[in-house]
């Protein structure tokens, strides 16, 4: 096995961690597609999420050999290839698509498509943008990038992967539900409920409750319920055990969607659905044949009680349906579980699969390779997708492709940063090749926790992240009460007065947010955890794992999501403004009044503003509020509020109820479907003019509520020649150059220039350092600069990013083309103009250790051969082929070392 290393190593990052971690955001952006070959085969095409970049690599038998890096938006997810010159690149956060160039390794255009862009596809000459915040699908002609009519908007949250047989489009919504959705606690408890005496929590088995409930406890709250859909009934989990017979049909009248796939005509652009699978869609693939393969998680949140899902509340499944659309037939890519026991021996965990978020074919069809993001393996599946095999890889596999010609398989390893080869017949591992990776380490060793399903599960399949994805949430709830537990002392700060002890048997709870909670504490619904340390139980009582993590690993973990962030906020400007129109429930808001009602007016009778509780920056102010000033039956804490524009699509009344695309929304249990009627409760007094819009002004707002990164983080816009700048781009650049005035924002610039890559840092007073050191180049300057094959793309980046992303890349200090210039390594920390590494040692792997006659052959070998070649030694001193410059580079050094 030939193990390369192309750009620093582990050491390198460890000893570049401090400087890195201060200018580092880390939104935990989830890949999508991130992996592609060119329809000849000839490269591999692979996005750089942490490092904003694509890198491409020549493809050959036995191993990868990296040839390029090209600088594009922020947190690219997925990349396709056109044709064999040019790649989209779809950039999560910049809410972009980059137009590639892949001989000359440049930028050719930048489309902004819309929020939260997840993957591309071609077909009928077309190209397919998934937008996932906006449950969109937009549409680009290949070549001139116009878009072709108005977006396609699908019944669905969350679209993101996309899957092309060339007639059809096929689009995996992510969010798409089991099923399930919540009845309102007033209305269980009401004559609907088919329990005798309307008993409200009602029983899960048969007319009691299991586990039973612990003796001396008080009466438990009155809470809401999930139910599931079961062909025309709702039932909850005991009726779905066949007692009572009745259902609880009465009290849904609304109906889910639970489309899981949206099939898209290429040429008419009509859609329709499959519907059935799995509640998280995470990946498509069509298979040679006539068939589509989809893989995700499905989640039993509809049973009740942790004891009786501890370590089996998740399965992950696999599909498959007939090209153009059907009835989908469903696997479990776990056949060794039989979810009987919620743990098993190591060995079997080891087997398992979690997280899958990629899935390729070989060419007839008859292999399947599926990545198990958390499990850290590959499965292999036959066409039916029965498991074959299974095979280890690196930490986070996600994109995976097949290349056919070569009888190899490749995994890009998202968390350790490397590419693993393997054959495909033998399953063997041929190459393991890093890109560089500029994670802070405290990212890197406190990732683990919240993903590996092998090391903190008891059946190897589940995770934190099985409901926290991505860090973020499952858009369900789960009744994780437990009625044998034990009634908890009340010890949080009560906003009021009459805080109740939290009584074990605590109904339904939606998921939260796992993203920028570390100082927000105390942790759960109920403020029922002081801080991230006492979910450590969780591990084996929800988990299913042996034990619990160490204190060291604890620690690991609360400093990982202490690093995380959410995303710029969708509904603000791009100077972070508010909007004073934005669509709301029932006409618009203007969130610019609904801020100062929410800052300002007061309600509960005069007593409070909405911000005495909802305190910015996050909206919490950790309290805990008592069940009757809330008309709740328990009392709850006070919740941050920087997501709650992912939490729509609940429908429940008025027109459209019958196609909800979600089954819960807001509030604790998910009951409310929109914020409009949760401000219809009577704590909330809106005097004077016109009630319900003051409401809309207010959901504005909230809707709009600051995520904690500057709404501008991004935003791109690429100029084709700086002679004739449109003006609404001149504008645009002149807004960018204001905000990073303001210190609110970094701005960065990347092209080609002279034929090579350069990149440009603003530095205030309408000047740009380059990323030569002696180098400064007025705004005006630089913009001049932009012309055919030599375009410039702007970026608005994080406040204090800026030298990283645009012109320090392994941030040590010397500049990207200085340390080119010098024949040293930008993406490598060791590597410093006139530092210790040694150029012509070209075959380090070989053990050797010195400049000698190996050395020597190769660059022989590969006399003339082009930038990119092994012998190409000194690439950076600009001559870009293998000639007398690296021969003489091996003689300076002959005999020494590294």
């Amino acid at each position: 096995m030939n193990r390369v290393f192309v750009t620093g190593s582990a050491v390198a990052l460890l000893a570049a961690n401090t400087a890195l971690g201060q200018s580092f955001v880390n939104w935990e952006t989830p890949h999508v597609s991130p992996l592609a070959m060119t329809p000849d085969g000839a490269k591999l095409l692979v996005v750089n999420t942490a490092d904003n970049r694509l890198e491409v690599f020549s493809v050959a038998i036995g191993g990868l050999t990296h040839v390029g890096s090209i600088e594009v938006g922020l947190d690219p997810v997925s990349v396709r290839a056109r044709t064999n010159t040019e790649a989209w690149v779809v950039n999560h956060v910049s809410d972009s698509v980059s137009i590639v160039d892949l001989p000359t390794m440049r930028v050719l255009n930048t489309i902004s498509v819309g929020d939260e862009p997840a993957d591309v596809a071609f077909a009928a000459g077309k190209a397919f943008v998934s937008l996932s915040q906006l449950n969109q699908i937009k549409v680009y002609d290949q070549s001139t990038l116009a878009q072709l009519g108005s977006a396609i908007t699908l019944e669905g949250e969350d679209p993101r992967a996309l899957a092309t047989d060339g007639t059809h489009v096929y689009a995996a919504i992510f969010e798409s539900g089991n099923r399930t959705s919540i009845i309102a606690q007033t209305v269980v408890s009401s004559a609907a409920n088919p329990y005798a005496g309307d008993a409200n929590p009602p029983p899960n088995n048969g007319t009691a409750f299991s586990p039973l409930q612990a003796p001396g406890n008080p009466a438990p709250p009155a809470v809401s319920l999930i139910v599931k859909k079961n062909g025309s009934n709702w039932l909850d989990d005991n009726q779905e055990d066949g007692t009572p017979s009745t259902n609880w049909n009465s009290s849904v009248p609304w109906n889910l969607h639970d489309h899981d796939v949206a099939v898209i005509d290429a040429n008419s652009l009509a859609v329709s659905y499959v519907n059935g699978l799995m509640n998280l869609n995470m990946q498509l693939a069509v298979k040679p044949g006539g068939q589509v393969a989809v893989v995700g998680t499905d989640a039993i949140n509809h049973k009740r009680f942790e004891p009786n899902v501890g370590g089996i509340f998740v399965r992950v499944m696999g599909a498959t349906f007939p090209a153009g659309g059907g009835s989908g037939t469903m696997v479990d890519l776990n056949p060794h579980l039989d979810y009987l026991d919620s743990t098993v021996d190591q060995s079997l965990r080891d087997q398992s699969i979690g997280d899958p978020r990629g899935i390729a074919w070989n060419a007839d069809g008859t292999r399947g390779f599926i990545t198990g993001m958390g499990s850290n393996n590959v499965i292999v599946a036959d066409g039916s997708l029965n498991r074959i095999a299974n095979v280890d890889v690196g930490q986070g596999p996600t994109g995976v492709v097949v290349d056919v010609a070569r009888d190899q398989v490749y995994v890009l390893n998202k968390f350790d940063a490397t590419i693993t080869v393997l054959n495909q017949t033998s399953l063997s591992e041929l190459d393991v090749v890093s890109i560089f990776d500029p994670t802070p380490l405290v990212i890197k060793v406190g990732r683990p926790h919240l993903y590996d399903t092998h090391a903190t599960s008891g059946l190897g399949q589940a995770s934190c992240a099985s409901c926290h994805i991505d860090g973020r949430i499952d858009q369900l709830a789960w009744d994780l009460g437990n009625p044998a537990g034990n009634v908890i002392p009340f010890d949080e700060q009560c906003q009021l007065f009459g805080c109740e002890n939290p009584h074990p048997m605590k109904g339904p709870m939606t998921t939260q947010t796992l993203i920028g909670i570390i100082g927000t504490e105390p942790f759960h619904w109920r403020g029922d955890r002081d801080d991230l340390f006492e979910f450590n139980p969780a591990f084996m009582g929800l988990l299913g794992d042996d034990t619990v993590l160490t204190g060291v690993e604890m620690q690991e973990f609360e400093d990982f999501l202490a690093a995380t962030r959410f995303p710029p906020q969708p509904n603000r400007n791009i100077d972070n403004s508010l909007q004073t129109s934005l669509p709301v429930t029932g006409g618009n808001g203007n969130a610019v009044i609904g801020e100062n009602k929410f800052m300002n007016q007061l309600i509960d009778g005069g007593l409070i503003a909405c911000n005495t509780c909802h305190t910015l920056p996050t909206g919490t102010n950790g309290q805990i509020t008592p069940g009757a000033a809330l008309q709740e039956t328990q009392s709850i804490k006070i919740p941050q509020l920087r997501n709650l524009y992912e939490k729509t699509g609940l429908v429940k009344t008025g027109a459209g109820n019958q196609n909800s695309n979600k089954g819960f929304g807001f509030i604790h249990d998910g009951s409310f479907e929109n914020l409009f009627v949760f401000l219809q409760a009577p704590v909330f007094i809106f005097n004077g003019g016109n009630p319900d819009q003051q409401r809309r002004d207010v959901e504005a707002f909230l809707l709009s509520f600051p995520s904690g990164t500057h709404a501008g983080v991004g935003t791109q816009t690429t100029v084709l020649n700086g002679a004739a700048v449109p003006g609404p781009q001149q504008a645009l650049i002149d807004q960018m150059i204001s905000l990073a005035n303001s210190n609110a924002v970094g701005l960065i610039v990347k092209g080609r220039q002279g034929g090579i890559a350069r990149g440009y840092s603003y530095i205030g007073g309408n000047n740009f350092q380059s990323d030569r050191n002696a180098e400064v180049l007025s705004a005006a300057t630089l913009l001049a600069a932009a012309a055919g094959g030599s375009e410039l793309t702007y970026t608005l980046v994080p406040e204090g990013s800026e030298t990283r992303i645009g012109i320090d890349r392994d941030q040590d200090g010397f500049l990207d083309r200085d340390e080119l210039d010098a024949c040293a390594d930008p993406a490598d920390p060791k590597s410093v103009p006139g530092g210790s590494l040694c150029l012509a040692d070209i075959a380090p792997e070989n053990g050797d250790g010195m400049v000698n006659v190996v050395d020597l052959l190769g660059v022989i070998a590969q006399w003339g051969g082009g930038a990119g070649s092994t012998g190409d030694i000194a690439p950076g001193c600009g001559d870009g082929i293998v000639n007398v410059t690296d021969l003489l580079a091996v003689i300076s050094q002959w005999g020494t070392c590294p």
